[in-house]
């Protein structure tokens, strides 16, 4: 006789770089369109999406392009869970703008303008939460400059130790790589000390977006895991996660058939406090 499969603690769905407003989804928004229903009738505790939901006001803070961020909100305020959300580059552009222009030679959009834009129509920057005993620390470390690595601060960094050092098992998630192009080094400052600090607290997985491709990377005890977009077509993946007491279990979705296939098993690994 067979023993019967154990049932996850609880499964959560991760979106990423759905780019409202791009010519590639207009009118209707079939990807995530498609990506919400299925996440409904995956019926998961929450959704988290790591950003760029938008596309256009990283290129200028007027009324249309903000209009994206409630074109997105259309959409997923359908969802029948939770939805937690971290900015991308395209939703809150770049605090330097530095002399790089876009198009027709206008400069970036206002950072500051941004930043309120989207926290007062979608949520904060960084925020952080429990949900059965486990902890999901999510942070905005968007470059400072366009094509830069991701940034932190010293007081995110501090924040987010602060997080770690609860003591439940943690899962981080932001919006640009760690492992540059998802399997390459660590990309920047930040990104190596972020990466220690999930290895001194046995983080099981740091997830993000941004390169618009699927990676997994296991690199001492944590994965890191690059989620496929929702902005062109052919590009109709959302990942979900089975959380299990000791481990979970990656899968990825094909938004319009409904398959489904596991990519990775991945234990959490031993905590190591410093």
């Amino acid at each position: 006789m067979t023993a019967a499969k154990s049932e996850p603690l609880f499964t959560f769905v991760q979106f990423s770089d759905v780019h409202v407003g791009s010519k590639h989804n207009q009118p209707l928004h079939r990807r995530l369109q498609a990506a919400v229903a299925l996440t409904k009738a995956l019926k998961p505790a929450f959704v988290i999406d790591t950003g760029d939901v938008t596309t256009h006001p990283v290129y200028r803070a007027c009324e249309e392009y903000l209009a994206e961020l409630d074109d997105y909100r259309r959409y997923a305020d359908s969802l029948a869970c939770p939805l937690y959300v971290v900015p991308g580059n395209h939703d809150i552009g770049y605090a330097d703008p530095g002399n790089d222009t876009w198009g027709d030679g206008h400069p970036w959009g206002d950072h500051t303008r941004l930043v309120e834009a989207f926290e007062f129509m979608i949520g904060p920057l960084d925020q952080s939460f429990c949900h059965k005993g486990m902890r999901f620390v999510l942070v905005n470390n968007n470059p400072v400059a366009s094509g830069e690595p991701g940034a932190l601060s010293l007081e995110q960094l501090a924040w987010i130790e602060q997080e770690l050092a609860r003591g439940e098992t943690a899962f981080v998630f932001c919006h640009v790589e760690l492992l540059e192009r998802g399997t390459g080094p660590l990309w920047g400052a930040s990104a190596k000390t972020l990466a220690g600090l999930c290895k001194d607290y046995g983080v099981p997985a740091v997830a993000y977006g941004h390169r618009h491709q699927l990676r997994v990377t296991p690199v001492e005890g944590t994965h890191y895991i690059m989620c496929p977009d929702l902005y062109v077509p052919g590009h109709e993946h959302i990942l979900q996660y089975r959380v299990f007491a000791r481990r979970f279990e990656l899968w990825r979705y094909h938004v319009f058939s409904g398959l489904g296939e596991q990519l990775a098993s991945c234990a959490f690994p031993q905590r190591s406090l410093p």
